[in-house]
C-alpha cells in the first residue's frame, strides 16, 4: 500500500512545470587554416560529411610537388591517393601544397556570405541585424553590401549554421563540413597528414 507521503510526491512531480535547465553547446567552425584538400578525411567519413573544393582533381594532377617531398613515398598518382598506412603525419606536403596559396588568392567577400541551400529563411537573422542589413527578396535572403557592419550578429543567430564569416566562406570554398551529419567519430583526425583537429 502506497503510502499518503509518496503519493502526496508523485502528484506533486506530476502537476509541477519543472524548469529546463539550459545547456549550453558551443559549435565551431573546424580548424581549416592549414588545409592541403588531400581527401583523406572525405574519404574515411562515415556519413559523407565532408565534401571538398571540386577543382583539386586538375590542381593535383599537374603539380607533384608533394609526391617528391613524401619521405615515405605514401602519395602515389596524386595527392587524393595518399597511403594512410605509410603516411608518416611529417607535413612535407603541406609545406610545398599550392592549394593554400590558391586559397589566399580567394577574393575576401565584403559581408557574411548566406549559403543558400543551408538556409531554411527563418528570418532570425532579418531580426537580428541592428542595421537593417539583411533582407528577403523573391523567397531569398540577402545582405547589403553597404549597410552591413561586420557585427556578425547574423552568424550567431543562424539556427543551420547558413551564414558563413568572410574568412569562414573562404575555408568551405576548400572543405565544405556539414556539422548536422557529423558524428564525432574523428577518423577525419585520426588521418590528417597535418595532424590538425578538423572535427567540429
Amino acid at each position: 500500500m502506497v503510502g499518503k507521503k509518496t503519493l502526496r510526491l508523485i502528484f506533486k512531480h506530476l502537476i509541477q512545470k519543472e524548469k529546463s535547465k539550459k545547456v549550453v553547446v558551443k559549435e565551431e567552425y573546424p580548424n581549416l587554416n592549414s588545409c592541403i584538400v588531400c581527401g583523406l578525411c572525405s574519404k574515411v567519413c562515415p556519413t559523407g560529411a565532408i565534401k571538398l573544393f571540386k577543382f583539386r582533381n586538375i590542381i593535383c594532377e599537374n603539380c607533384g610537388a608533394c609526391i617528391d617531398v613524401c619521405p615515405n613515398n605514401a602519395i602515389t598518382l596524386d595527392r587524393f591517393r595518399v597511403d594512410k598506412e605509410r603516411c608518416i603525419k611529417c607535413g612535407y606536403c603541406g609545406i610545398v601544397c599550392t592549394l593554400p596559396v590558391i586559397k589566399e588568392e580567394i577574393p575576401k567577400p565584403k559581408t557574411p556570405v548566406l549559403v543558400e541551400d543551408r538556409c531554411n529563411r527563418c528570418g532570425l537573422c532579418i531580426k537580428r541585424c541592428p542595421e537593417g542589413a539583411v533582407y528577403l527578396k523573391d523567397d531569398k535572403v540577402f545582405i547589403d553590401e553597404d549597410r552591413c557592419k561586420m557585427c556578425l550578429s547574423c552568424i550567431n543567430i543562424c539556427p543551420m549554421k547558413a551564414i558563413y564569416s568572410p574568412t569562414d566562406y573562404i575555408k568551405y570554398l576548400m572543405v565544405s563540413i556539414d556539422i548536422y551529419s557529423c558524428i564525432s567519430c574523428r577518423e577525419c583526425e585520426y588521418v590528417c597528414p597535418l595532424n590538425k583537429h578538423i572535427a567540429p
